[in-house]
């Protein structure tokens, strides 16, 4: 009887601990799924096209984004994105990015363009807020403004479609026809190069037209959407939710449709807009 007992006692013993190593088990994975703390959360991605990464892994709708993120399209990759105080970005396609710092409360932040096409459309700064966009070619400083980027190997173009931009050039020699520092308002354009900025000229409205639409993602999730779905961290695990609900969704609707139950739904969205100058 006492070896019976014995024999009892240690089966059960085995049993809780093969439970507590199940449990640690399911706590490591799910730790693992999640982002690293450090982060800081800055923003969701709104739309995207053809093949866009963030730090080299895919990233689509609904992802969201922290600081130090690096975001990258391909050859025929678009991809917007909305920041926590409700700044919006459009990347084109070939176009590299990082998001180095955003304050959703002052509108603080710094994103380091690296290549590629960029429309940013800021929204107004509180307090003593700073939005800069940095190129290889100089620094872009903007208040409630719209506008556009594109980089390339040798230069920066800027077109602004509304409000006053401040640009400064990296390291601009200053000579002739070049300028330091330069204030560009709506229908504006300049050239940032390593002799710094040059002057001002009039954007003609085609130009504007064709550089709107070489950012705009063609599958732009609509703005009320986006509205009602607010930046969490726990994103991942509702979008997660969502899938699981439409997976049994699709079991029952198959079983009904073997019933001769058929069922029809349609869905339409608005194409984006294009702001009036």
């Amino acid at each position: 009887m006492a070896v019976a007992a014995e024999n009892s006692q240690l089966q059960r013993a085995v049993a809780l601990l093969l439970c507590c190593l199940v449990v640690l088990s399911g706590d490591q994975s799910f730790s693992q799924a999640l982002p690293p703390a450090k982060s800081e959360l800055v923003g969701k991605v709104t739309a995207t096209h053809s093949v866009t990464s963030r730090n080299g892994k895919v990233i689509i709708v609904n992802d969201v984004l922290y600081a130090d993120d690096t975001l990258r399209t391909d050859a025929s990759g678009r991809m917007s994105f909305e920041l926590q105080d409700g700044s919006i970005l459009n990347m084109g396609s070939d176009t590299e990015l990082s998001i180095v710092t955003h304050d959703a409360n002052t509108g603080e932040t710094l994103v380091n363009l690296n290549s590629g096409k960029l429309r940013t459309r800021v929204n107004k700064l509180q307090n003593s807020g700073k939005f800069a966009i940095r190129t290889p070619h100089g620094t872009v400083h903007a208040w409630g403004t719209d506008f556009f980027l594109d980089v390339s190997d040798n230069s920066t173009e800027l077109i602004v479609y509304s409000g006053v931009v401040v640009v400064s050039s990296a390291n601009g020699s200053s000579g002739l026809g070049s300028k330091l520092l330069l204030d560009v308002n709506a229908r504006q354009d300049v050239l940032l190069d390593d002799s710094g900025v040059s002057y001002l000229r009039l954007t003609p409205e085609s130009v504007e037209q064709q550089t709107i639409a070489e950012t705009i993602a063609p599958q732009t999730v609509p703005q009320a959407i986006v509205e009602r779905q607010p930046i969490t961290k726990s994103s991942h695990m509702l979008r997660n939710a969502a899938i699981g609900g439409l997976a049994a969704g699709a079991a029952l609707g198959a079983v009904f449709g073997l019933r001769g139950s058929k069922s029809q739904s349609t869905s339409s969205s608005t194409p984006p807009t294009i702001p009036a100058h």
